[in-house]
């Protein structure tokens, strides 16, 4: 391994990665999204309830 190798190594040694998020300000996404959201937990509650 050269010495452009190396450089190139110990550069991306220290990279790192960030998480990006999107605010969307509309109310149709965001009453979609919490609808579904809603909809997995009571899912979720009912598959258990009824596993008891």
């Amino acid at each position: 391994m050269g010495q452009a190798g190396w450089k190139g190594l110990l550069q991306s040694a220290f990279d790192y990665k960030t998480e990006k998020y999107v605010i969307a300000k509309n109310k149709k996404v965001g009453l979609l999204y919490r609808l579904l959201q809603l909809t997995i937990v009571l899912y979720l509650i009912v598959e258990i309830m009824s596993s008891l």
